[in-house]
């Protein structure tokens, strides 16, 4: 092969290539959907331009992402919009979650975020503590186990009370209590109690 005819097949070669990777893979529907202490991903490849494999990307911080699946093979086709979905078996809980798609060997898509809420058993979560006007009170209650609420100041005085608790949210209206230290406690009919401490500063 001549030098002329090689510098000419490299041209074409590397035109292919700047061609395909030139080709802009169209997503929609890319959405995220919490299921218990699961993340589900769908999206959607509109039909057209394809790609070489799929791989699905997570972090915790949206700088760091780390793999955590890949879908091979040819992604999306010429003539028809094609769905996908893909299950994350071990988001972090209780903080934001990052993912994005690589869709071939260099197109990435834009970063979708959810949070997976998750009480752990045998735990009382207050928040905002400190607390001004408003407090929340959850607990994992996923039996729906009947519960009674005792919240006392710090001479033990009783301040709020509630009875016959199913749900595993409470709301407190803290607006007219006095800054200070609050005790919550919470029972259920077996005689196990959650406690946790509750600031309140104006």
């Amino acid at each position: 092969m001549t030098r002329t005819l090689k510098l000419i097949v490299l041209i074409t070669l590397l035109g292919s290539f700047i061609t395909v990777k030139a080709q802009h893979v169209n997503l929609s529907n890319f959405y995220l959907i919490p299921n218990n202490k699961e993340v589900l991903l769908f999206w959607t490849i509109d039909s057209g331009p394809t790609c070489n494999g799929i791989t699905i990307w997570h972090s915790t911080d949206s700088v760091n992402y780390e793999e955590i699946g890949h879908i091979g093979g040819v992604c999306g086709s010429s003539s028809s919009a094609i769905p996908y979905n893909f299950t994350d078996k071990s988001p972090l809980l209780n903080t934001v979650n990052y993912y994005k798609l690589r869709l071939g060997y260099a197109q990435f898509t834009e970063v979708k975020t959810v949070t997976i809420k998750y009480n752990e058993p045998g735990k009382l979560y207050v928040y905002p503590n400190p607390s001004i006007e408003q407090t929340i009170i959850e607990f994992n209650n996923d039996q729906m186990k009947q519960h009674s609420l005792i919240v006392t100041n710090n001479l033990g005085n009783v301040v709020y009370k509630k009875e016959g608790v199913f749900e595993n949210q409470i709301s407190l209206i803290t607006s007219g209590w006095n800054s200070g230290t609050y005790y919550i406690a919470l029972f259920d009919n077996a005689g196990n109690v959650l406690k946790e401490k509750l600031i309140i500063s104006k």
